[in-house]
C-alpha cells in the first residue's frame, strides 16, 4: 500500500504544473507544493523534530498549514491539528496532553506559557532544498486528532499512515472522479472531515479550492463557478444554508457539479430530497463514520432513493458487524452495537490504554452506536448508546457543558441534552436545564451564553435554557437524562 505522502510525491512528479491548492488569488501547483513540504520538513528536522515527536498545527486553513501537515509526516513525526479559535483553557489542556516538540499558530507567540509558538506563515518563505527524506513506514503514527468522548474528556485518536492511506483509497473508490477534478472545500482543515477531503484530493491529483466556511454562500457559489468545480463537500448545516438560495444557488450548477459529499451529522430527509431536486444528475453521497474509522459507510441519494433513512452500505474494504451484549454477531434486522473493521480503523487512544482496550478489539472498533443491517447490507442507526450531542458535525459532550454551567455562582445544577435545531441547520443544538442556587438571581440567556463561550468552543454554547425546580434523578442520585425530554412546562 502506498502512503498518502508517497502518493503526493508521485503526483508532484507526474503533474508539477497542475494546481493542487487554490485559495483566493493564491495558487499552488503540485510541484510547488512538494517543494514547500520538503522545505518545511528540513526546518522541522533542523529544530530536532523526528520520529515519536508531535507537531501542533493550530492555524487556519491556508496553504502553509498544508505544508506543515505533510512536512510533519515526511520527517516521521505526528501531526496534531487543533482549532485555532479554541478558548484558552481548552488550548492549554490539549497542548499539555499532546506535549509537542514544536507548535505553529495563526500568529507567533514567543513568550507563551505553552512554550514558543511559531507563526504558520513562516513556512511560506523557507529556502528550497534538494535533499530528500525517506517515507515513514505505514504502521507508524501520522496523526493525533482530539475528539470529544462519552465521559466529557477529550479523546486523542491515533491514526497511522496505513489508516490514512486505506481511508483515502476506499473513499476515492466510492466517489469516482476524473483526472484533474476541482473540488470546493469549505470545511476547516482542523476537523477530520476537511482534513480527510484534503488527503483524498491530493492523492487523486485533484485541485482543492479552500473556502472559509459557509458563512458567505456567495463565495462558495463564486468559487464553484470560477473554477468550474466538479465536486463540493460539506456538513448538513452548511448545505442547509446553500439550499435557501434554491434554483438561484445550487440549481445553477446542476449540469456541471458531478459529485457532492456530505457527512459529520444527520441530514433531515426533506433536505436530502431538496438536494435531489436541485441536483438531479449529481451523485449525492452521504457518509457515516467516526474519527476512529473514517467514512465507513456511504449512501447515494439518487441511487438509493428508497433508503434515504439509511446510513449506507460498507465502503470497499470496510466491515460492519452488529453485536449483542455478549459479543455475538446478531442476525439481519436485529439491533445491537455497531462494530467496524478495516485497515482504516485507528490503532487506539493517546495516553489511554484502558479505554483503548475497551473500544478496540482485534482490529475492530466499537462505535457506541446502536444499529441494524437489512438484507441488502444497508446500515440503519438507532441512536447513541451514550449521550453525545451532534451539533453540525461536532461531537459535544453534555458533561463538559454541565461542568462549565455548574461553575456559575447562580447555578446549583445543570443538565444538557440535544434537541432538534428549530432552524434545521445544525441537526441538533444543546438544550440546558438549570436549577437555581439559593439566594442568587437568575442570569439572562445572553449572560449564560457569554459565560459558556468564554470557556468552550462556540458550537458547545446552549441554544436554549430552561430553569426547573430540580433535575430528574434516580433514588441513588444519578441523573436520568432521558426524563428531561418529558419536561414541557418550564420558565425562567
Amino acid at each position: 500500500m502506498e502512503s498518502v505522502i508517497q502518493a503526493l510525491s508521485l503526483r508532484a512528479t507526474m503533474h508539477p504544473d497542475r494546481d493542487a491548492l487554490v485559495t483566493g488569488d493564491q495558487r499552488v501547483s503540485y510541484g510547488e507544493l512538494w517543494i514547500r513540504i520538503v522545505a518545511a520538513a528540513h526546518e522541522l528536522a533542523r529544530c530536532g523534530v523526528g520520529q515519536d515527536d508531535r507537531v501542533i498545527l493550530a492555524a487556519p486553513s491556508v496553504p502553509a498549514f498544508v505544508y506543515g501537515y505533510f512536512a510533519t509526516h515526511l520527517v516521521g513525526a505526528t501531526a496534531v491539528v487543533l482549532d485555532p479559535d479554541a478558548p484558552a483553557p481548552r488550548r492549554e489542556e490539549l497542548f499539555r496532553r499532546a506535549r509537542p516538540k514544536i507548535a505553529f499558530g495563526t500568529n507567533a507567540e514567543p513568550d507563551s506559557e505553552l512554550g514558543r509558538i511559531r507563526a504558520i506563515d513562516e513556512l511560506e518563505s523557507l529556502p528550497a532544498s534538494a535533499s530528500a527524506f525517506a517515507s515513514p513506514p505505514l504502521d507508524t503514527l501520522a496523526d493525533l486528532l482530539f475528539t470529544t468522548g462519552t465521559t466529557g474528556r477529550v479523546k486523542g485518536v491515533l491514526l497511522t499512515h496505513r489508516n490514512l492511506a486505506a481511508a483515502a483509497r476506499h473513499i476515492n473508490t466510492m466517489i469516482s472522479r476524473g483526472d484533474g477534478d476541482v473540488e470546493v472545500l469549505p470545511l476547516p482543515l482542523n476537523h477530520s472531515f476537511g482534513l480527510g477531503r484534503l488527503r483524498c484530493n491530493l492523492v487523486a491529483g485533484a485541485t482543492v479550492v479552500l473556502v472559509d466556511g459557509f458563512r458567505l454562500p456567495g463565495e462558495i457559489f463564486g468559487a464553484m463557478d470560477k473554477h468550474r468545480a466538479a465536486g463540493l463537500v460539506g456538513v448538513p448545516a452548511g448545505f442547509a444554508v446553500l439550499l435557501r438560495f434554491g434554483a438561484r444557488g445550487l440549481g445553477l450548477f446542476a449540469e456541471r457539479l458531478r459529485y457532492v459529499e456530505i457527512g459529520s451529522a444527520p441530514m433531515p430527509i426533506d433536505q436530502k430530497r431538496a438536494l435531489m431536486d436541485f441536483l438531479p444528475r449529481t451523485a449525492l453521497w452521504m457518509h457515516y463514520g467516526l474519527t476512529e474509522a473514517s467514512r465507513s459507510a456511504f449512501v447515494e441519494f439518487h441511487r438509493h432513493a428508497d433508503r434515504l433513512e439509511s446510513a449506507g452500505m460498507a465502503a470497499p474494504g470496510v466491515q460492519l458487524r452488529i453485536r449483542g451484549e455478549d459479543g455475538s454477531t446478531l442476525d439481519v434486522g436485529e439491533a445491537g452495537m455497531l462494530w467496524i473493521g478495516g485497515e482504516h480503523v485507528s490503532s487506539g487512544y493517546w495516553d489511554d490504554p484502558e479505554l483503548t482496550v475497551k473500544v478496540f478489539v482485534d482490529g475492530w472498533v466499537c462505535t457506541g452506536d446502536v444499529a441494524h443491517l437489512d438484507n441488502a447490507g444497508f446500515l440503519y442507526l438507532h441512536g447513541r448508546k451514550d449521550d453525545l450531542i451532534n451539533v453540525g458535525g461536532f461531537k459535544v459532550s453534555p458533561d463538559e457543558i454541565e461542568r462549565v454551567l455548574g461553575e456559575h455562582p447562580a447555578i446549583l445544577e445543570a443538565a444538557c441534552i440535544g434537541v432538534p435545531d428549530p432552524r434545521k441547520i445544525a441537526g441538533f443544538v444543546v438544550q440546558a436545564y438549570l436549577v437555581s442556587a439559593a439566594g442568587q438571581a437568575q442570569p439572562t440567556d445572553a449572560e449564560l451564553s457569554q459565560w459558556v463561550s468564554a470557556r468552550l468552543e462556540s458550537y458547545k454554547v446552549p441554544a436554549q435554557y430552561a430553569w426547573i425546580p430540580a433535575l430528574p434523578k434516580t433514588a441513588s442520585g444519578k441523573l436520568v437524562r432521558a426524563n428531561l425530554r418529558n419536561i414541557t412546562s418550564v420558565g425562567q
